[in-house]
């Protein structure tokens, strides 16, 4: 075997002496918490007197760790009343059984006896039922949970309260939550990666409304039954607003909250409770669901507050080697100890782990089970009938329109145009050009992007501006009143169709011209081919970003269970349709308008249909009928031979 490189060796040199130290820390904390303060000085300046930085970073641990037991330790107070009893009824809540219990709280599983529905009951443990201050937690929860309406964070539906109880009545989410399905060990890669991703999309949520959790951890998200995340138990939840811009508490003294494994050095340091913070709960999380265990598992507080403050996280790979390089650096950056160096908002996370998600999904190779239930091929086979039937009655009505919008101003009966069953021809051919556009301006900004997004990979700084930018923007669009958005959008809707109908207010006047049969069709000649494909061009940008909008605009309120009113989405689709019309119904006259070149009666006619041994012309001139029907064999009638667009000859 060769010998490792230089850099290697150097790399691997200073990685056992981070772990020697480490060792040497953990040794000293043991003791240390042994011996009472006084001795401790004593101890550490004995045991690392040639490490002066380590010994110091065991000092601050220990500060971390005395805080940590006086806040723990502090007496809980001790109520007379009773608490909530299985098998009694608080109002029309009839309580069924016990759900789980944390430090100050019980969840039970009730039934609204009202409308039959299960419901999540949260109340406070017995021992603080008679604590003012537990119960203006309790409270504040429940306004925090009542700010918030998304599909991946349990919904608030009622507060139940009388002189004894005050019960937080709750969605109740069938299921397993994190801690349990951890328990049986580590989940499988893209599912924790994607419930990870879940939970960013509501974190970020709960942040731009101005709510920190500040407890994310596997019990405190619950796995439905259809494999999505859902965030319970905002017991602990605070403003944004009550941190100041060191991201310090403004005006308390700092108290540690939650659970220590699951917080951030900053946090166990001062007790502070930010964005960042949050975000490295999460990838504590992300951690613990993907290797069913946590990054610093350690047996004592000591040792365990000693290595998030000071000690770097294993690498996932390290213990589950199938994880890729890209998930690794995902979970590295979201538990840095500066929290300048982690991820700035879940929202960032969650974008990461969206790339991970589909690196991941490009490895999977997707095979179907011979033993595949036969109803699903048949539903399979259903699916593609209905759809190819769908997709055939629109091109005949596409076509249809097309062809009506181009034959009745010609007086073309039945007999003379073509049959119906080419309809579904014209309506495909009317669809490519606007098809092929929309298909080259997302091409285009596919491009743009890709390069856009490897730019943002490359450089830090730019990464940053411009994820504070996109909060910036997206925190500002969901302030924005759920009727005003989308009452926005038609608004710029209605004024961009304004503004093309103006722009090609001539091309219209002709298609008005054509159809009464009077008037100049100069706008309809070749000399204009470029105005026809200019027409269609931003027809197809209008449908393409409009659609764009209408489909955010429609999944955003549905993630969020925000509804847009049923004018509102009336409106736009009228709308849509017109616009569907404008770009269909003329493709034939600009494109497809062709006949065989004429002269009768000294005329410059075309051939636009036949009928037996008669013909139909197509004769624009001023003062007389633009279409007649003549027998072939008129002596007057001068046959070219040549087909070109029946325009041609218009000024």
């Amino acid at each position: 075997m060769s010998a490792a490189s230089p850099e290697k060796q150097k790399d691997h040199s200073a990685r056992d002496a981070s772990s020697a130290d480490w060792l040497r820390s953990k040794t000293v904390l043991t003791l240390a918490l042994e011996v009472n303060e006084r001795e401790r000085d004593e101890l550490i300046a004995k045991q690392l007197s040639d490490a002066p930085t380590l010994a110091e970073q065991v000092r601050e641990t220990l500060q971390t760790v005395d805080r940590i037991n006086r806040f723990v330790s502090d007496p809980l107070p001790v109520s007379p009343s009773a608490a909530v009893r299985i098998g009694e009824a608080y109002g029309p809540y009839h309580v069924i059984r016990m759900l789980g219990a944390g430090a100050m709280g019980q969840v039970f599983l009730a039934k609204d006896v009202r409308i039959g529905r299960n419901v999540a009951l949260k109340s406070l443990g017995s021992r603080w039922l008679g604590s003012t201050e537990a119960r203006q937690g309790l409270l504040d929860e429940a306004r925090a949970i009542g700010a918030l309406s998304h599909h991946h964070i349990a919904s608030l539906y009622d507060v139940y309260e009388d002189q004894q109880y005050l019960l937080l009545v709750m969605e109740y989410i069938a299921g397993r939550n994190g801690a349990a399905v951890v328990a049986d060990g580590p989940m499988p890669l893209g599912h924790a990666v994607r419930l990870i991703s879940q939970i960013c999309d509501a974190v970020s949520y709960a942040h731009d409304r101005g709510v920190l959790h500040c407890d994310l951890k596997p019990a405190n998200i619950q796995i439905s039954l259809d494999g999505s995340a859902k965030v319970l138990d905002f017991g602990i939840a605070r403003a944004k607003y009550t941190t100041n811009e060191a991201g310090e508490d403004a005006g308390s003294t700092p108290r540690i909250f939650g659970t220590p494994a699951y917080m951030s050095p900053e946090r166990l340091r001062k007790g502070v409770m930010t964005v960042s913070g949050d975000v490295y709960s999460l990838g504590v999380t992300l951690f613990e669901f993907v290797t069913g265990r946590l990054p610093f598992d350690e047996e004592n507080l000591a040792a365990l507050t000693g290595a998030i403050l000071f000690n770097a996280s294993p690498p996932v790979s390290s213990i589950v080697p199938s994880c890729p390089r890209r998930l690794d650096d995902v979970v590295t950056r979201a538990l840095a100890k500066d929290p300048r160096q982690r991820y700035q908002t879940a929202r960032e996370l969650g974008r990461d782990l969206q790339d991970v998600l589909r690196e991941l999904d490009s490895e999977v190779v997707v095979s179907v089970p011979t033993s595949a239930p036969a109803r699903t091929e048949r539903q399979a086979r259903s699916f593609l009938a209905i759809s190819v039937f769908a997709i055939v009655v629109a091109l005949t009505l596409f076509g249809f329109v097309t062809s009506t919008f181009y034959h009745s101003p010609l007086g073309l009966s039945v007999s003379e145009a073509e049959s119906p069953i080419w309809w579904p021809l014209w309506g495909l051919r009317s669809l490519i050009l606007p098809l092929a556009q929309i298909g080259f301006t997302v091409l285009i900004l596919g491009v743009v992007g890709q390069v856009c997004r490897s730019i943002y990979a490359a450089s830090t700084v730019l990464r940053r501006w411009f994820d504070q930018q996109s909060d910036r923007w997206i925190k500002w669009i969901r302030s924005v009143p759920d009727p005003v958005l989308p009452t926005t959008v038609l608004v710029a809707q209605v004024i961009a169709l304004g503004l093309f109908w103006w722009r090609f207010s001539d091309l219209f006047r002709s298609f008005n011209d054509f159809i009464l049969q009077s008037g100049p069709l100069g706008p309809l000649g070749r000399n204009f081919a470029d105005e026809h494909t200019w027409y269609q061009r931003l027809l197809s940008l209008f449908v393409l970003g409009f659609g764009l909008c209408w489909y955010r605009l429609i999944r955003w309120g549905s993630q969020n269970r925000n509804s847009t009113t049923g004018t509102t989405v009336a409106a736009a689709t009228v709308m849509m349709l017109f616009t569907f019309f404008l770009m269909v119904a003329p493709y034939r006259l600009l494109f497809q308008s062709k006949g065989e070149r004429v002269s009768y009666q000294s005329r410059t006619c075309h051939v636009v249909g036949q009928r037996g041994t008669q013909l139909r012309l197509f004769c624009p001139q001023p003062g007389s009928a633009w279409n007649r029907l003549i027998d072939a064999q008129d002596p007057e009638l001068v046959r070219t031979g040549m087909t070109e667009f029946i325009f041609s000859s218009v000024e």
